[in-house]
């Protein structure tokens, strides 16, 4: 084993220590039902992704690490807004390159919730990511940043930069952190409030509360700019099902997958000589006609990026045979059980397709 495989089995080993924090599954549905977390799969960050490389560490270590540069004036630049307010804040900015992935539990509403906690890094190297920050770009050296303010420097920066909670733990696979957006303003429960009661307590009433920069939901454009630009490999067409389906969690599909109802699944796999982690869509069932209800991976979804008429998105469906096969063995390994996936075959007519399964 070489140095650089000692060090990926190390950091997911360390990485899946922390399913120890992660809630049951009646714990999620509960939230669910009260529309504190989306009825959705839950996202997932990896720590083996080069283009923006992340890691994950105790939170002890993650406020360590932090550089506090005390009560500042600052601006949150926001999207879609003109209303540009100063206002005094409690910086304190991560200043290492890599992102920070780290859990803290809070005592909210009489439960215990684990919240992924991260920020964007306030470095170099983030200069150029997007979204862009012109605050970055012009002040690239955290250390001169208190000069800068006794200068009368006002700090802009997005609200991601700054510490905050991410969103709701909800365990670890391999690679992969899941974690799902919280509805921090679901004023009938009074949430947002009791979560900054339960940081006051703690004295961690830097940390803020993650509001998207951009819209909410998946898109997957890197996915889509490398897999159109594989057409021997996959479809470039997106299509779509023709069924009502309910977005669950891979624990919940496992669960209910026998159920009568139609499920469907977003899920991280790593393919051999494709960049990008592709969210392959899983389902009970491949079409409304099928009377066949097992577990099948319709194919990987994407989106171009664009808006309003420009857009274009859905399932790239697998054309390559051993994808398909690489695609059955190893989410049925994963998912400890039978789940085969949908080979597309594009002919003069009608398009084959075909169910490649291990069993």
């Amino acid at each position: 084993m070489t140095k650089i495989e000692r060090e990926v089995n190390n950091a997911v080993q360390n990485l899946e220590q922390t399913n120890v924090f992660k809630p049951p599954l009646t714990l999620i549905k509960e939230l669910k039902a009260k529309r504190i977390i989306a009825e959705q799969s839950p996202l997932w960050w990896g720590i083996d992704y080069s283009p923006d490389p992340r890691e994950y560490m105790s939170f002890s270590d993650f406020k360590k690490n932090l550089v506090h540069l005390g009560s500042c004036p600052t601006t949150t630049t926001q999207f879609f807004s003109t209303d540009f307010k100063t206002i005094e804040r409690d910086v304190y900015l991560y200043p290492n390159p890599t992102v920070p992935m780290s859990i803290l539990n809070l005592k909210v509403l009489d439960q215990t919730l684990p919240f992924l906690v991260t920020a964007r890094p306030y470095h170099e190297k983030e200069k150029f990511d997007h979204p862009l920050s012109r605050f970055l770009i012009e002040n690239p050296d955290i250390k001169k940043l208190p000069e800068c303010i006794r200068a009368g420097k006002v700090i802009d920066l997005w609200n991601h930069f700054y510490p905050h909670l991410r969103g709701l733990f909800a365990g670890v696979k391999g690679n992969n952190l899941f974690w799902y957006p919280v509805n921090f303003n679901i004023f009938w429960y009074e949430f947002g409030e009791k979560v900054r009661e339960a940081l006051d307590k703690r004295h961690l009433g830097f940390l803020g509360e993650f509001e998207p920069t951009y819209r909410d939901g998946r898109t997957y454009s890197k996915v889509w700019n490398e897999l159109t630009g594989r057409k021997d490999l996959f479809d470039p067409r997106p299509t779509w099902f023709d069924f009502e389906s309910r977005e669950i969690s891979k624990d919940e599909f496992i669960a209910e997958k026998d159920k009568e109802e139609n499920l469907t699944v977003y899920y991280p796999l790593r393919v051999p000589n494709i960049e990008e982690t592709l969210p392959v869509l899983i389902s009970n069932r491949t079409h409304a006609r099928s009377k066949e209800r097992k577990p099948v991976v319709l194919g990987v979804y994407a989106e171009n990026g664009g808006h309003g008429y420009t857009h274009r998105g859905g399932i790239l469906r697998i054309k390559d045979p051993e994808i398909a096969k690489y695609v059955n063995r190893e989410i049925s390994a994963d998912f400890g059980m039978s789940v085969d996936a949908v080979l597309f075959t594009p002919q003069k007519g009608r398009p084959k397709y075909q169910r490649i399964s291990g069993a």
